[in-house]
């Protein structure tokens, strides 16, 4: 993988494109036109839909190819120790495998870069997954024991 990284910013929040994530399920631009438009450069045009618009959206990426930051605190409240913004419903640790927490969460990357959660994710433990903080299954590949 190459790890590259692409951001889009409307000045409030910006989005990041991994391609090398992306399945193509076009969930982003069937779910935002106005945002996504592939086969045009650039093919994410934040300016236009509202930042509130392309977060919901951004969180339906299944593969997790696109994601977001704030480019600065909102508001006041938001200084200080980050936060969930809502917590985790359960978390259940699998056997020889990764830590299942559901959602809805706020994932906060260690670049700072804060991620909604929607649903059930999977947390890779091995630390052998290729897009980390996320299992992939390698941890099957390598005979992670606990």
């Amino acid at each position: 993988m190459k790890n590259i990284k692409k951001e889009y910013s409307n000045g409030v929040v910006t989005v990041v494109y991994e391609p090398d994530l992306c399945i193509h399920s076009e969930v982003c631009f069937k779910g935002l036109p106005d945002v996504f438009q592939p086969g045009t450069q650039p093919w994410v045009k934040a300016e236009g839909a509202t930042t509130e618009e392309i977060i919901r959206q951004v969180q339906k990426c299944p593969s997790r190819a696109l994601s977001f930051y704030m480019n600065g605190p909102v508001d006041d409240s938001e200084k200080g120790p980050a936060k969930a913004i809502e917590t985790g419903h359960k978390v259940e640790v699998f056997k020889d495998g990764p830590i299942m927490m559901e959602g809805p969460i706020t994932l906060i990357g260690s670049d700072g870069r804060r991620e909604v959660v929607e649903n059930s994710c999977y947390f890779c433990r091995c630390g052998a997954s290729k897009n980390k903080p996320f299992c992939d299954g390698s941890h099957k590949d390598i005979g992670f024991k606990e």
